[in-house]
């Protein structure tokens, strides 16, 4: 295929992650260490919307247009419209949660999270949990070597797991809200480099796009988890994407290389869900 072209929109947002829309049209990127939920406009401004006093490190769009937070220090948060910040899930088994790190929500408002914080190749002890709509949080695996990413496959029968240490993508069946099943490797991502999958998400079509942090690529799987191709991106570090726009179609990536937010664009609109235009 021609090479893909990127453009930067905004720079200089230390650790950027976390691409979202709201259902209004606004886009929003995490800043971690500054606890900082930043709205990007395309001019490359931007404006803090809230704070969490945490470290933010992953975003999603509820059907009613809240913002969920995924949260390092203070676990899953939800923010209004207007910006106030509510915690809502700091324990679980009255101990902290392991550091939230990204999360995904179905169409019925479970919420899927990932809670990395501490593991790594040798301490593989990372999180996966279900928050379901009605409050009851539920761990479904464990073990893992930071899992990352989070992302569910069209009509919500699958789900997907980025493990950063080990490059391992894995799948579960959704066998119900908050109950998985069968769990496999769904694909592995290339390179030798000291990093793996972060941000995924997926197209209409079922394919699965993976930042490959560390590995300075953006790769593509179809819907059985072969390999279909491998996006260059001039940056090391891409870390998250999100699709948006008005065709579904543009490709909205963070990255930790230069702390920007920058823009390309896929062949297919991302999967249809509350967060996206």
């Amino acid at each position: 295929m021609s090479q893909t072209q990127f453009t930067q929109i905004a720079r200089g947002i230390s650790g950027a992650e976390g691409p979202v829309f709201d259902r209004t049209g606004r886009f929003f990127v995490v800043e971690p260490p500054a606890g900082r939920i930043l709205q990007v406009f395309e001019d490359g401004r931007t404006r803090e919307h809230a704070n969490t006093g945490g470290i933010p490190a992953g975003l999603a769009v509820d059907a009613e247009d809240h913002l969920w937070v995924a949260d390092m220090k203070r676990g899953l948060l939800r923010i209004s419209h207007d910006g106030t910040v509510q915690g809502i899930i700091e324990r679980f088994e009255d101990k902290p949660i392991r550091g939230c790190n990204d999360l995904t929500i179905d169409e019925q408002g479970n919420i899927y999270f990932t809670a990395p914080a501490g593991s790594n190749a040798d301490n593989p002890v990372g999180e996966v949990y279900c928050r379901l709509i009605a409050g009851q949080v539920l761990r479904l695996d464990q073990g893992f070597a930071f899992c990352n990413g989070i992302a569910l496959w069209p009509g919500g029968r699958m789900l997907v797991v980025a493990e950063t240490f080990t490059k391992k993508l894995w799948a579960y069946d959704v066998v119900a809200a908050g109950r998985v099943a069968n769990k496999r490797v769904w694909a592995t991502l290339s390179g030798s480099h000291r990093g793996g999958p972060d941000g995924i998400d997926f197209d209409i079509d079922g394919n699965l796009l993976a930042t490959n942090w560390g590995g300075a690529a953006i790769e593509v799987f179809d819907p059985q988890g072969r390999p279909l191709e491998r996006i260059p991106t001039p940056f090391e570090q891409p870390s998250n994407l999100h699709f948006g726009g008005a065709d579904g179609c543009d490709l909205w990536i963070t990255e930790h290389t230069n702390n920007a937010v920058w823009k390309s664009r896929w062949r297919r609109p991302g999967l249809l869900a509350f967060d996206r235009i």
